[in-house]
């Protein structure tokens, strides 16, 4: 409120409620649908990209304060940036975030079958993106 005792609009924090993670149908999800998709790995509507070396981030919605976007809970750094209905819930990390976005960048030239998958560990290097 402001000194004449009117309503102030702003935005203090957003908070977030998701009933359930994972999908409910008989027929799971691609690896690409959520290693490629921002918005699946809480970073919103966006496109994920290389630029200089980097997996950044490109949004695709205005910010409605600061950086906070309406389809976001998390930033690339692994800061949460809404609040959550339930104890211990959170966005991914910045190291779960890497990884994932790693393996994402491997399904550009590997099917989501490929033994490389089946065998994966977390040195592997690919030889087009060696310092990712």
């Amino acid at each position: 409120m402001d000194e004449e005792g009117r309503v102030k609009k702003y935005l203090e924090s957003l908070t977030w409620a998701h009933l359930e993670p994972h999908s409910t149908q008989k027929k799971g999800r691609s690896c690409e649908s959520c290693h490629q998709n921002p918005k699946a790995l809480g970073l919103g509507y966006g496109k994920i990209i290389l630029k200089e070396g980097k997996i950044t981030l490109e949004p695709l919605e205005k910010p409605v304060k600061q950086n906070l976007r309406l389809s976001q809970i998390v930033s690339m750094e692994g800061e949460n940036l809404v609040q959550f209905n339930r104890p211990k819930m959170r966005g991914f990390n910045k190291e779960e975030l890497t990884k994932i976005l790693r393996v994402g960048l491997c399904l550009n030239c590997h099917s989501q079958n490929h033994t490389i998958f089946q065998k994966w560990k977390n040195t592997l290097k690919c030889p087009k993106f060696p310092n990712l």
